[in-house]
């Protein structure tokens, strides 16, 4: 049949008529059988031809009448469309095809997508829908990667520094790829939105990517590498929180950062600033007076580049609220820059204090207009004639520069309509008053809607000074010197003013005046890269330099103005605080700066602020509650709403919503939060590693709660811990004993094989290790090792009660557990053993139900021992003795704790409370504890239980709890060989004696004490797999004569890990394989370096302070070892062998 030769465009019918007589027009070519497609195949296909008659409907309205080139390009268009089913047909038939549009994820023969790690298996997926992008797209991220890629082959084994820097050329160009394409790839890669692809980061990542690809054995098609590439940038940390009402939310936040601060924090850090400037001016003052030509900065008595402080600490410690707080004492200039899409607008999700969003505008957007000059003259009614400005044409130096001048300026302005220095105050203060009120927001957002516009009118007018390209630049001076003296005379006064209003804060800090204190918070978000600006990105140079610059200049504006104020530059940042300003002194500003010394970073925030808000406990089972678990470690936990509260909480530890137990930063953080681990990068001939230690470091401050805790003097090495937080141990504990992968629920059965526990292990053991380096857990293996199990058998008895909602499950891991469970969970002991066990507890229950005495409602069967960790926390000094009242304290805030490495005795101890967890406290403060009465039988406690309601009868004051606190003490054995008998009943392992509880210190005799030493102490001999002697058997508990002093030492003692009966925990877990590796990870250093030390001249074989026997001064010759003939000879025995005795147990 042949077509009609007109084609009627009226209808849709016609026209549907029309394309099927041209398709029965094809001579039959066309085969009828129908090809067998899913239902998802057929939805993309109808998807696909929507998209592209829409896209044809739009050329069609906006081109009419068509050109000869309109048709042109339509013809090819409809080309590339052909092209594109073909290459989806052929993406659904596993097929591969050529061509610029998808290279689809070829069939791997001797392999199985099962056998990909998880981050490939998500980029085989991910690379299938690479299909969406443009075809634009599609050719730069292919040519651009195939390049680097390429090269990356070819100088693998290449170390020249040219060859290295076009490699770094060219991972730049693939990241400026992804930038203008970000927001298409985002639709793929939801993640692609938080990253930031201009950060050395995304450089160090994106090289990481690719030596992974090209060690792999795993071929893979290029959109497939490109996807696995994109994966592996640096995300920030996202927030599960989508609320509907973000007013209230908003307010929420405001209340939150109102209320009344505590802790000590901003006075430390304003006493940290004049000893900073303090010290700095002196040296530079001596520097002046051996050196005839100072430059600018020495003129000014200030011996560094400029007066800085970098506040870095991890998310949610109170770094915003400590500057706020500044601006009570001290003028305070405060911005806050938050990354958004341009159509955004601000989301109290996204972070609290709001972005100023017209700042982040500013330094974001590619072009700015102004009417022409001679507009002005235009007809009435017309269009003004604009001219434009490419910002990449413009400096960083200029942007920086006329944003401060436009900020100082504006703020100038204001203030000089304002009456007298405390209204000025005033307005400073209402400035920066986030309290959620929509006037406050206007004032604030009219204000820096004016700094933006003068900034704008300050880069057209000095805009050709900028393009001298003169270093250091000239802009600086015209953009700054006007600004900063006219902000100078309206905040001198200010300053004079809090002086006298704040005499006594003044006073205590030792001084007479405060600098003016200029705070960018979220500073990193400054760093925008203009991908135009390709000179300026690959010499690393940035706007948050250019800031440094600029107050560089203004300290030598300050030399050359004495009237002039100081500038103290304060930046803070959460998401990528660490990563960004911890930088080597090499590594900071230009090559003036590093004639300077560097400026140290502030890392001293608050913990446990608001614990002190928090009221008594009502009983000793409330230990469990929100309300308890998030008043301690940082102010953040507050200020969270309950019903998202543990989500949040998990995102910030996880830096996403679920745990990837396949990433080693984020397991080594999980494991970190519960088993006290503390990393410090070393220097050890290995650079790389060290860099990887680095990087891992600032990641886990950034994206995963870790505390940085000392910075170098140069920036060089710093130190992160994880100090006690409830919060962060069940956040971790919450994602280890959930299902695998993305936590939908909890396995409640034992020998489950979906507990996320093995994989975190598991990541742990084959790829954090090595990445921490041979140092990390030096000669402290068998001290983590048993750490681990004492978790292991702590969850296990938890896991069987974790049900319902992700509230609930928290909560019962918060639960305090029965001594008896878990001594279960650590050791299958025989009838023997387990009566001693029984007997020694129940001895000190009886003990504790005799001494509540008549005004306990207990029974006796209802007074338990029990313990209460999610997680340890390591003292730092030894301690000879320990409290009730600190047991009590570790207790009710669920740590376990790792003694002092040089602690003699023990590794670590378990507060033990031996009670009912139902029992009251007294609520009401008016009624006190009184002492005992002289009608109590001796040895009972008494609360004064005649002043009480009935309904208090019993009830004792919370202080009180401390006289039913014990401990079971725990030491670690890391040697082949197993432990010898003298050994294992040294007096030490007893622990720590027990000091009288606080509540009986003003008793003219102080009560006798629960325990003298622990309740139980267990030895964990992990190093060996031998048996005892006598039973066969490798576990064994008993109460024994220590061999020295004579102590009852009640005593569990556990040898090696293979046995099923040590530790049936790890099998409940599924987590045996795992540990045995790790200890067989560890090298044994006791086997060779017991022979590889000095001896200690006060400490040695024949001197020892704690032993009853005359000191044998100096080494005897060995009797072992050949002697010329007369010589008088000494045996072993003579002067105390090291070699263990015959263990005889």
């Amino acid at each position: 049949m042949t077509p009609p030769v007109r084609l009627s465009l009226q209808d849709i019918d016609s026209i549907q008529q029309h394309l099927n007589d041209v398709i029965e027009a094809q001579d039959g070519s066309i085969s009828n059988t129908p090809q067998d497609m899913s239902t998802n195949q057929k939805t993309e296909l109808a998807n696909a031809a929507l998209y592209v008659t829409q896209a044809i409907r739009q050329v069609l309205s906006d081109t009419v009448p068509l050109q000869d080139a309109h048709k042109k390009a339509i013809h090819s268009f409809l080309d590339d469309v052909f092209e594109a089913l073909d290459n989806q047909a052929a993406r659904h038939d596993d097929t591969s095809s050529d061509g610029g549009s998808i290279t689809p994820p070829s069939r791997r023969s001797a392999m199985t997508f099962n056998d990909l790690s998880p981050t490939r298996q998500q980029a085989a997926k991910a690379s299938e829908s690479f299909f969406q992008l443009k075809r634009e797209a599609r050719n730069d991220l292919t040519s651009t990667f195939s390049t680097m890629s390429s090269f990356y082959i070819a100088a693998a084994s290449e170390t020249a520094a040219s060859k290295q820097k076009r490699f770094e050329r060219l991972i730049l160009r693939f990241l400026d790829v992804v930038e203008e394409h970000q927001h298409a790839l985002a639709q793929i890669f939801p993640d692609l939105t938080t990253v930031n692809p201009t950060t050395g980061e995304c450089s160090s990542n994106v090289k990481d990517a690719l030596k992974h690809l090209h060690k792999s054995e795993i071929t893979s098609p290029d959109w497939e590498q490109i996807a696995y590439v994109l994966l592996r940038l640096p995300y920030r940390n996202e927030q599960p929180l989508r609320a509907d009402n973000l007013g209230e939310l908003e307010s929420h936040f405001a209340n939150q950062l109102r209320r009344n601060y505590r802790g000590d924090a901003p006075f430390r850090f304003l006493q940290f600033v004049l000893e900073v400037n303090r010290q700095r001016t002196e040296q530079a003052l001596q520097a002046a007076s051996r050196t005839s030509i100072p430059d600018d900065n020495t003129q000014s008595g200030f011996n560094a580049y400029l007066k800085m402080t970098s506040l870095v600490q991890s998310s949610g410690t109170g770094k915003t609220r400590l500057v706020l707080e500044l601006g009570k004492v001290a003028p305070l200039l405060y911005t806050c820059l938050r990354r958004k899409a341009p159509d955004e607008r601000p989301s109290v999700v996204d972070g609290y204090p709001l972005g100023d969003t017209r700042l982040y505008t500013y330094f974001s957007r590619s072009k700015i207009s102004r009417p022409t000059p001679n507009s002005a003259s235009a007809t009435a009614g017309d269009a003004p004639v604009l001219d434009i400005l490419d910002l990449s044409t413009v400096s960083y130096d200029l942007q920086v520069a006329a944003f401060v001048g436009g900020w100082f300026q504006t703020l100038a302005t204001e203030l000089r309509f304002l009456s007298d220095a405390q209204a000025k105050h005033k307005y400073l203060q209402k400035l920066n008053d986030f309290d959620g009120a929509d006037s406050t927001a206007s004032t604030r957002s009219k204000f820096f809607m004016d700094v933006v516009r003068a900034a704008e009118d300050l880069i057209w007018r000095y805009r050709p000074l900028d393009q001298r390209g003169s270093v250091p630049s000239d802009v600086f001076g015209p953009c700054l010197d006007s600004p900063a003296l006219a902000l100078s005379e309206q905040l001198q006064p200010v300053r004079q003013w809090l002086a006298q209003d704040k005499a006594e804060t003044y006073r205590s800090l030792g001084t007479h005046e405060l600098p003016v204190f200029v705070a960018v918070d979220e500073c990193v978000e400054l760093i925008i890269h203009n991908p135009a600006r390709r000179r300026e990105k690959e010499s690393s140079n940035d706007q948050l330099e250019s800031l440094r610059r600029a107050f560089n200049y203004l300290l030598g504006l300050e030399s050359r103005h004495k009237k002039i104020v100081s500038f103290w530059l304060v930046l803070l940042s959460t998401s990528t605080g660490a990563a960004t300003l911890i930088k080597p002194k090499e590594l900071q500003g230009s090559t003036r700066a590093l004639t300077k010394e560097v400026m140290p970073i502030f890392v001293g925030m608050g913990f446990d602020v608001l614990r002190s808000e928090q009221g008594p406990l009502r009983s000793p089972a409330d230990v469990s509650t929100l309300e308890h678990v998030r008043s301690y470690g940082r102010p953040l936990w507050s200020s969270l709403h309950d019903n998202s509260f543990w989500e949040v909480a998990q995102a910030k530890l996880f830096g996403k919503r679920t745990v990837d137990e396949a990433s080693s930063v984020v397991c080594y953080n999980v494991l970190a939060s519960r088993l006290a681990l503390r990393l410090v990068p070393v220097h050890d001939g290995d650079t790389a590693l060290f860099g990887e230690q680095k990087t891992l470091g600032t990641q886990s401050i950034d994206r995963h709660m870790r505390m940085l805790e000392h910075v170098a003097e140069d920036s060089s090495s710093f130190s992160v811990n994880a100090p006690s937080e409830p919060v962060l141990a069940v956040a971790a504990a919450l994602a280890m004993l959930s299902d695998s992968p993305q936590l939908p629920g909890i396995s409640t059965g034992q020998n489950s094989t979906s507990l996320a526990y093995v994989k975190i292990m598991k990541t742990f053991t084959t790829q954090s290790l090595a990445a921490l380096g041979p140092h990390f857990l030096k000669g402290t293996g068998g001290e983590f090792l048993t750490r681990c199990v004492m978790m292991a058998a702590c969850d296990a008895v938890k896991l069987p009660l974790l049900q319902g909602n992700l509230a609930n499950r928290a909560s019962n891991i918060s639960r305090p557990v029965e001594v008896g469970a878990f001594i279960h969970k650590l050791a299958q002991l025989d009838g023997t053993s387990q009566k001693a066990v029984t007997e020694r507890v129940d001895t000190v229950c009886s003990l504790v139900h005799q001494r509540l005495g008549a005004n306990s409602t207990a029974n006796k069967e209802d007074v338990q021992a029990w313990l209460n960790f999610s997680h340890f926390d390591e003292l730092p000094e030894v301690i000879a003795d320990i409290s009730p009242d600190y047991l009590w304290y570790c207790w009710k805030r669920g740590v376990a704790i790792q003694m002092a490495h040089k602690q003699p005795g023990v590794d670590g101890i378990i507060p033990v409370f031996v009670g009912q967890l139902s029992s009251k406290f007294v609520s009401d403060a008016t009624q006190e504890s009184q002492a005992r009465s002289d009608g109590d039988a001796p040895g009972t406690w008494s609360s004064g239980a005649a002043r009480m309601t009935p309904f208090d009868a019993g009830a004792i004051h919370e202080c009180e709890a401390a006289r039913q606190m014990t401990f079971i003490a725990w030491e670690s054995k890391f040697r082949k060989d197993a432990l010898g008998g003298e050994d294992a009943s040294k007096d030490a392992l007893t622990g720590p004696p027990l000091l009288p509880p606080a509540c009986d210190a003003s008793k003219g005799e102080p009560r006798s004490k629960l325990t003298k030493f622990g309740l139980l102490t267990v030895l964990a001999d992990l190093g060996t797999e031998q048996a005892f002697q006598d039973t066969r058997l490798q576990t064994r508990a008993e109460t024994i004569t220590t061999r020295g002093k004579g102590h009852q030492l009640s005593r569990l003692w556990i040898r090696g890990l293979s046995d099923v009966k040590a530790y049936p925990c790890l099998d409940d877990l599924e987590i045996r394989e795992q540990l045995l590796a790790l200890r067989d990870g560890f090298a044994d250093i006791r086997v060779y370096e017991q022979y590889n030390l000095n001896p200690h001249p006060l400490w040695n074989a024949g001197a020892k302070p704690d032993e009853m026997k005359p000191v044998v001064e100096g080494p005897s010759l060995l009797s072992s070892w050949p002697s010329p003939p007369g010589s008088s000879v000494i045996s072993l025995e003579q002067v105390g062998s090291h070699a263990e005795p015959m263990d005889q147990s």
